[in-house]
C-alpha cells in the first residue's frame, strides 16, 4: 500500500509530504467488510466527530467526495483512513514478529495462509483501534487472545503454515 501523507495528522507534527510505505495482510476495505461501516467510524472517530459513514466510504473511494464536505471533514476522514491503515500496519508487523522464525517473509498475496494472516491481522487491528472503553469489549480482547496464541503456536512450531500444494512451509522455503 503507497500512502502520500499530504497534511500533518496533529497541528504540532512536521507536514509529511514523502510517500510511505505500508505492508499489511488486510486492507481498509476489508475492515470495514468484515466488521461494518458504522463500527469503522466509530473505532475511527476524531475527537470533535466530524467523521461520517459517508466521509469514510468517499474516502475509502480515493477521494470522490459526494456533496461538498468542508476541508476540516475532507482531513478528518483522511485521517481516520490514515490511522486505519496505520494499525493494519502496526498489526502485520506485530504478526512478523512471531511469523518470521517460522517462515520466510514476506509471504505473498496468494499465499494458501492468506485469509487466515488476513483475519488475524483485521482482528489485532480492531483491538488497536479498540482504544476507550467506548469501543472495546471482552469478546474483541478474547479474539486477540486467541490469534496471539496462534501466533505464539506458529513461532513454537505447534501450528505450521502450508503452501498452495500443501507442503509444510518453513523459514527456508
Amino acid at each position: 500500500l503507497l500512502l502520500l501523507r499530504a497534511a500533518a495528522l496533529s497541528p504540532s507534527a512536521p507536514e509529511i509530504t514523502e510517500p510511505v510505505v505500508l505492508r499489511s495482510y488486510a486492507s481498509a476495505a476489508r475492515y470495514v467488510q468484515k466488521f461494518g461501516l458504522a463500527e469503522a467510524v466509530q473505532m475511527l472517530a476524531d475527537e470533535e466527530r466530524l467523521l461520517t459513514s459517508q466521509l469514510l466510504t468517499d474516502r475509502l473511494a480515493g477521494n470522490q467526495w459526494s456533496g461538498s464536505p468542508t476541508p476540516e471533514e475532507r482531513t478528518a476522514a483522511s485521517a481516520a483512513l490514515d490511522r486505519l491503515n496505520r494499525q493494519l500496519a502496526v498489526s502485520s508487523n506485530f504478526m512478523d514478529g512471531y511469523l518470521r522464525s517460522a517462515v520466510t517473509l514476506p509471504l505473498s498475496h496468494d499465499d494458501a495462509n492468506a485469509t487466515t494472516l488476513e483475519d488475524c491481522c483485521l482482528a489485532l487491528a480492531r483491538c488497536g483501534l479498540a482504544d476507550d472503553s467506548d469501543n472495546a469489549t471482552e469478546r474483541m480482547d478474547e479474539c486477540c487472545k486467541t490469534w496471539r496464541q496462534w501466533l505464539r503456536d506458529v513461532a513454537a512450531g505447534k501450528i505450521q503454515l502450508v503452501t498452495q500444494s500443501g507442503a509444510m512451509r518453513s523459514a527456508q522455503s
